[in-house]
């Protein structure tokens, strides 16, 4: 694996468009288009969409931001339909965690999922992530969080 996070731009972000879950996964996650469009037009929390790649392979794609006292959103990662099961995400979790303590000096992640996701929990706790025990008042989701170790 020779995997990279790349920035979504012009010359990329059609191909993100492109990306997609499983369909029984298109209710826990917003399309990549609407991410982007959100990203462009929701400047209030500086979304920074993110486009997953394996070389020159785009497996995948995450959006981070509303940065604010040293805590930060991985507000959206998928993998695509097509090479989920590949392990992809238990790589990809860690870089952009990585990422994001690099790139913007956060000491908490924050991320939020739909309840009915039931695998997602556990999973996300592998990597360290804390069950907040509250729900995002703006879509309802279980929020858990990453803190950084000092």
């Amino acid at each position: 694996m020779n995997l990279m996070i790349r920035a979504v731009d012009e010359d990329n972000w059609r191909q993100v468009v492109q990306l997609s879950v499983q369909p029984d996964q298109k209710n826990f996650i917003e399309s990549n288009a609407q991410s982007l469009l959100e990203a462009a037009y929701d400047r209030s929390l500086d979304w920074h969409p993110l486009a997953l790649h394996d070389g020159d392979t785009l497996v995948g794609f995450a959006m981070v931001g509303a940065l604010r006292d040293q805590s930060m959103w991985l507000d959206r990662i998928m993998i695509d339909q097509h090479l989920q099961g590949q392990s992809y995400g238990k790589h990809f979790i860690p870089l952009l965690l990585d990422y994001m303590q690099e790139n913007f000096a956060v000491n908490k992640v924050y991320l939020s999922a739909h309840e009915e996701n039931k695998k997602i929990f556990a999973y996300y706790q592998r990597f360290g992530f804390v069950d907040s025990k509250k729900h995002d008042p703006a879509n309802g989701e279980r929020i858990m969080f990453y803190s950084f170790s000092k």
